[in-house]
């Protein structure tokens, strides 16, 4: 008897212990930053290419716009990534918040368990580009928001999901061949 009862605090501090820390960090922040070797306005522009998506977003499946306008602040999209074989595959709603042209843009992403904000802004330095992420993500139950902060608490997850996409993005964009009208 004495057993179970040692059991029983210990599942109860466990879980005490696990919510805690969503209620302590209730969002996870993290970001990454690359040099490519290609003038801003070609870096802006694979970075926008949909067609590349695939080459650099680990699981990416289809992009479909939902409402508004084709690339315009407030247009709405349907995307659906695969994380890997054994997960079913998952649907957000990406959002365009806000964006100034070979700048930045910021895209607000909206799931079923969580929200996500990501700006990536571009900037030229001696003719090669800065590619810079700033991303946010909370859960949105405190069930997801704990699981968010021990997953980046214990291996980085996010962070490390973060510099392999972008790192991805770099290869993309130094291997692009694609002749892009630049003015749009």
């Amino acid at each position: 008897m004495k057993f179970l009862k040692y059991l029983l605090y210990f599942l109860l501090g466990f879980i005490v212990l696990f919510l805690a820390a969503g209620v302590l960090k209730p969002s996870v922040n993290y970001g990454h930053e690359i040099i490519v070797d290609k003038p801003l306005k070609e870096a802006w522009a694979v970075h926008k290419d949909k067609s590349k998506y695939d080459q650099w977003l680990e699981g990416f499946k289809s992009m479909e716009l939902i409402s508004g306008e084709q690339g315009e602040i407030g247009s709405q999209y349907r995307v659906v990534v695969k994380p890997d074989e054994e997960q079913p595959d998952f649907e957000m709603i990406e959002t365009i918040v806000d964006k100034k042209k070979f700048d930045f843009i910021r895209l607000d992403f909206d799931s079923d368990m969580m929200f996500f904000e990501q700006t990536t802004s571009f900037s030229e330095i001696e003719g090669k580009t800065k590619v810079k992420t700033e991303s946010k993500v909370s859960g949105k139950n405190i069930f997801m928001r704990s699981m968010f902060a021990w997953m980046e608490l214990l291996g980085g997850s996010f962070q490390e999901q973060e510099e392999k996409n972008i790192e991805g993005l770099k290869q993309v964009i130094e291997g692009n061949t694609t002749v892009y009208n630049l003015e749009n």
